[in-house]
Parts: C-alpha cells; structure tokens; sequence
C-alpha cells in the first residue's frame, strides 16, 4: 500500500506478481538509492548526499516521484562546484534536467578559468562549450565582472586549452569552438602572447586562417570608419564570423541612487539631484582628486575631479570636474588598482560637504579627506552578485570667494 501511493509505477508491477510472493525485483537500482524512497514513502524525509543525489534523483524520475526528483534536482543545484560542474553539465544535459543544466551552465560561465584546468573540462562535448562560449550574454565573474578584452581573453585561453588536450578533434569541430572566440575584442600582441602557451597550435592551419581573417576584420573596421569605403565592407566581411561584429553584453546591472548630501539649500538651493555627466555603465572610477579649502575657517571640499577608465577601450580615460581647485589648503588624490573598486564611502555634511573616506574591495581605508565637521554618514554597496560605486554626483556653488562642493549623490551599481 505504501509504495502503491508513493508512485503510479508500483501498482502495475505488484500485480505482475503472480506467485503472491509480496517480493518485486527492481535491477535498475542501488539499495543505498532505493532506500532514501522507501524512507520519504513512510516518513517525508529525504536524505541525500552528494554521492548519493544524482542515483537517488535517477530512481525518483524513473518512477515519477516528483518531490524527491525536485529536491535532488536542488540539492545537485546547490553543491555545484569547480569539481564537479562538467559532469552536472554533461549528466544534466543526457538526462534533461533542465532546471540543473541551466545553473550548472551559469556556474560554469563565472568560474571559467578554474574549471577550464579540471580534468573533467576535457571530456566536456563540444556542443555544449560552443553554446557557452558563443553567448552574447556570457559574462564572467568571480570577484569582478570581466569586461570585454579579459573576459575574452579568457575564453580565448579556456578553447585553447580544450583544443590542445583533445587532438583528434574533427576540423569542422576545432573551427566551431575557434570561431566562438570574439577574436577582435582582443589587441593583436594579447593574441600572440596566449597562443605562446600553446605551441601544438601555433602552426594549426585552422589557427593561422583566423589569424588571417583578424587582419582583414582589422582593415574591415579601418574601412567602416571612413565613409568614402564603405560601398566594399559587405564583400570584405563576406567570411568573417559573424559574431565578430556582435558585442557581448554586460551582466545585467541595476544603478542606484544613493542619499543627497549638503542639499538643505543653506548654501545654495537645488531642487533636483545633481545631473550625471556619464552614464555608461562600463566606465569605472580609477581616480579621485580632492581639493580642501576653507569655509568660516573650517575645512571642506571645494574640488572634485573623478578619472574613469573603459576597460573595453585599452588606455582611454575620461574626466569629470566638480568645483574648483583654486584657494586650496590641501590636495589628496586616491588611485585604485586594476581590479580595485569603492565599496564604502564615509562623509560629513552640513551647510557644505566637509570630508569623504573611502573603502575598496581589496580591504584598503583611503582618508577620511577634509575637515571634522558636519553629520557623520555612510553607504556601502547594495546586496548583489557584484555591488560597487559606479559614480559620485554633485554640485558646486561659489561661496566666500570659491567654490565648494554640495548636493553631492553617490550611484551604485550591482550585477547579477
């Protein structure tokens, strides 16, 4: 009775029985499997183990139990690791476990490198690492977003390694899992330094093709800027892949705004927030200039310069200036490493912003900057895969001969 309600699959073949013998044979299952559905039959529970979970979730989709099939689905989901993701990927994909394939794939896009140097990359199914790597929306992170050139780069080095270790790949297959590279993100010198480590494919043929073709995308490129070439782009580009002139997206990202600060209006009145002077998500705060100066003999902020760098664009900068730096007192000037962003800022504000202090993801304290006065305040980055500050807003008003900084708003933005 109690395996007849466990599952419609027990009914049946206890009637088969025709000796009466009350025993059913079930080959296609392990004790230690079967057991966990005989417990959660007569108590509810289930009890699994890593070991355990994909016999267990075999048994349970076989015979259509649903609950233990969820919750073995989830607990696969869960204990995803660099270890063992490929053959979640694989087994999940044989057996059509699609809540299981789809986080084994998002787990395998953000730990690529790691994963990429595991045995059990290798004996992955090309199919599948062409689907991933071709993604527009693949996005890697661990504990930073990879943006565009590294994200790439890294892909670059993950088929390379897939390609060196699987020599008995066909040349269709070798070329499908090349041309998922986004190639022409990268600068020509990063290209040749990857392909350094791998010697056994630097004389590909395959390999020296699409280096070939990175040349006349380069010249395809040259062309589309100048508009007395363009008649000839569409019979130049004629057999570069196609997803060489698709960009990959960003992982989704939300900005927030944060408080406004010395925005009262004691100063000077400002109905709105400050106006934003960017508002492209991919450049990141490199630099901060502060410039103090002082108001009723009191220091505050008078200047504010933010330098921003587009990782996607090798050496560009952009700078926006806040204030002034005349009739300064002090000058302070914080600059973040590669791969280092805000993710706590502390002020003091009143009448004027009086001090800013920062704290990064690479554990470093930078100021507080300015004077002791005002209201003591402070954000941090919001919950999210990856928060950090994105931007700092604000206003100036020239006040007792110079100017000093207010209406000051910081944005955040999160990836998830």
């Amino acid at each position: 009775m109690v395996l007849a309600s466990l599952s419609d699959f027990f009914p049946p073949l206890l009637q088969m029985d025709e000796k009466n013998s009350g025993e059913v044979t079930l080959k296609e299952f392990k004790p230690e499997e079967f057991s966990v559905l005989l417990k959660f039959a007569y108590t509810g529970r289930i009890d699994v183990t890593e070991e355990t979970a994909q016999g267990v979730l075999l048994a349970a989709d076989y015979l259509s139990i649903a609950p233990i099939r969820d919750f073995c689905e989830n607990f696969m989901a869960d204990h995803l690791d660099v270890g063992n993701v490929c053959q979640a990927l694989t087994f999940s994909r044989d057996c059509s476990f699609a809540y299981l394939r789809a986080q084994a794939e998002e787990f395998f896009k953000g730990n690529l490198d790691g994963i990429s140097q595991t045995s059990t990359f290798l004996e992955l199914d090309p199919g599948t690492l062409v689907q991933i790597f071709d993604d527009d929306q693949l996005v890697l992170r661990e504990q930073i977003i990879l943006k565009t050139e590294e994200r790439e780069k890294l892909v670059l080095i993950a088929v390379l390694r897939y390609l060196c270790q699987t020599p008995l790949l066909e040349d269709e297959v070798f070329e499908r899992l090349l041309r998922t590279v986004r190639l022409t993100v990268l600068p020509e010198e990063v290209i040749k330094e990857v392909l350094k480590k791998f010697q056994s494919l630097q004389k590909s043929p395959i390999i020296q093709r699409y280096l070939k073709l990175y040349e006349k995308y380069v010249n395809v490129y040259e062309q589309k800027q100048d508009s007395s070439l363009r008649s000839n782009v569409g019979a130049l580009a004629g057999d570069l892949p196609s997803s060489w002139f698709r960009s990959r997206k960003l992982a989704k990202c939300t900005v927030t705004d944060g408080e406004r600060y010395a925005a009262g209006g004691q100063v000077a009145y400002f109905r709105q927030p400050p106006s934003r002077v960017y508002d492209d998500v991919n450049l990141e705060i490199c630099k901060i200039d502060i410039w103090i100066r002082l108001w009723d003999g009191r220091q505050v902020i008078g200047g504010l310069q933010l330098t921003y760098h587009n990782p996607a664009v090798d050496g560009s900068q952009v700078q926006c200036m806040h204030g002034g730096s005349e009739r300064f007192v002090a000058h302070h000037q914080v600059v973040l490493s590669p791969r280092e962003v805000i993710m706590k800022v502390t002020l003091g504000s009143g009448f004027l912003v009086d001090r800013l202090g920062f704290e990064t993801n690479f554990g470093r304290k930078l100021g507080p900057f300015g004077g002791p006065g005002g209201d003591a305040h402070m954000e941090t980055a919001p919950p999210g895969t990856l928060s950090y500050l994105l931007d700092i807003n604000c206003d100036s008003a020239s006040t007792q001969g110079s100017l000093a900084i207010l209406n000051l708003m910081l944005r955040w933005i999160s990836f998830d």
